[in-house]
Order: structure tokens, then C-alpha cells, then sequence
């Protein structure tokens, strides 16, 4: 068995406890709550659940998911990616693609609002501290998105929170992750698709 890497701590990190708790119900729900029970057992943890509002030893979110790829068979790059991709498009999660719709009407203007993102979260989540993201506009409808993070993950959930949102605004795009934590946009069609509607208001109950 593995040392115990779930360990709570005041001196931790909410990113990692944001982070943990998106992979548990990213496998939870698309592969079973058995897998993610696999994935416990085989890291040697001590709980099966990750509380968000809970801190949690740096780095750790890299290391669970290193374990969730050997369960699932999968490339760690495309379980981080699916995690950011079903952080949007789940639809109990509405309120993350909210967050991320006020943006802008344009995948464009959504682009350009990332770097307010950060003060946008900590209005909901006051002690959150997400890093920092820089965008720079390289050529026409050429982008390169810069977010420095001690997480490995990090930058696989924001190419996969990109390309969903790109098909929220049915945008068609070329997005891979580049050196230094840069990621590369390119927008090949604004208008590939129609976009999923979207109303400031919040639908009546």
C-alpha cells in the first residue's frame, strides 16, 4: 500500500482540494463509483471522498490522478482534459458555465475576460486562490493563454474548460498546450456551430 496522500492540513491547498474533487466526480460519474473505490484502494487512502472546502498537501491532485490513469487505463493529459471539459457541460454544474459565460457574447470576448476570472471566482469563494492567467493576442484569431501553476494539472483542465466552452459559443478551434504553461488558441471558424443558448437570467424555478 501506498502512503496515505490524502491527508487534510491548514498549511495545504484549496487547489488541490478544487482539483481532487472535480477528478472524484468526473470518475465517480462517467465511469462508476466502483472505479473511483478502485482508485482509493490502489493510492492506500484513508477516505474515498475529497471536500473542496477542506486543504489538502500540495500536489496531491497530480499524484491521485497519476493513480486514476493506471485504473482507468488512461493518459493522465486526457483525464485532466476530460475533467475540465465535464467541469462545463455537466449539467448540475450549471453554475461553473455561468461563471464562464458571463465572459462575453463571443468565444473572443470569453477569451478575454480569463484574466478576470481569478477576482470573478473569489467573489463566489473569497479565500479561493487560483493563479494568475495572462492573455496575449499573437495574431489574427491566434492566442496564447499563460497560467502558471505548481499543479501539472493545471493546464490539461484549461485546455478541456476551453474546448468545451468553444463548442458552448459553436466556435470551432485548435487548442494544444505549449511550453512554460502557455497554451495555444486558434479560432478557425466563430461561427462553426450553432451556440447553446444563454440568459443572464437565471431560469424560474
Amino acid at each position: 500500500m501506498r502512503d496515505n496522500l490524502a491527508a487534510e492540513t491548514d498549511l495545504g491547498s484549496d487547489m488541490d482540494a478544487l482539483f481532487l474533487r472535480s477528478l472524484q466526480s468526473y470518475v465517480s460519474e462517467i465511469f462508476g463509483a466502483g472505479r473511483w473505490h478502485a482508485v482509493c484502494r490502489h493510492a492506500g487512502l484513508t477516505v474515498d471522498s475529497f471536500e473542496p472546502m477542506l486543504r489538502y498537501e500540495r500536489g496531491t491532485a497530480d499524484r491521485i490522478a497519476l493513480v486514476a490513469a493506471e485504473v482507468l487505463g488512461r493518459p493522465v493529459e486526457a483525464i485532466w482534459e476530460d475533467v475540465g471539459i465535464h467541469l462545463v457541460t455537466n449539467p448540475e454544474r450549471e453554475g461553473i458555465r455561468r461563471l464562464l459565460r458571463f465572459g462575453g457574447v463571443t468565444f473572443a470576448d470569453f477569451l478575454y475576460s480569463l484574466e478576470e476570472l481569478p477576482g470573478r471566482a473569489r467573489l463566489a469563494m473569497p479565500d479561493l486562490d487560483l493563479p494568475d492567467v495572462t492573455l496575449d493576442e499573437v495574431g489574427e484569431d491566434r492566442f496564447d493563454l499563460h497560467c502558471q501553476s505548481y499543479l501539472r494539472a493545471t493546464q490539461r483542465v484549461l485546455i478541456g474548460l476551453l474546448t468545451a466552452m468553444a463548442d458552448d459559443y459553436g466556435a470551432l478551434c485548435l487548442i494544444e498546450p505549449k511550453a512554460d504553461d502557455c497554451t495555444s488558441i486558434l479560432v478557425l471558424d466563430r461561427r462553426h456551430a450553432t451556440a447553446r443558448r444563454f440568459d443572464l437570467a437565471l431560469p424560474k424555478v
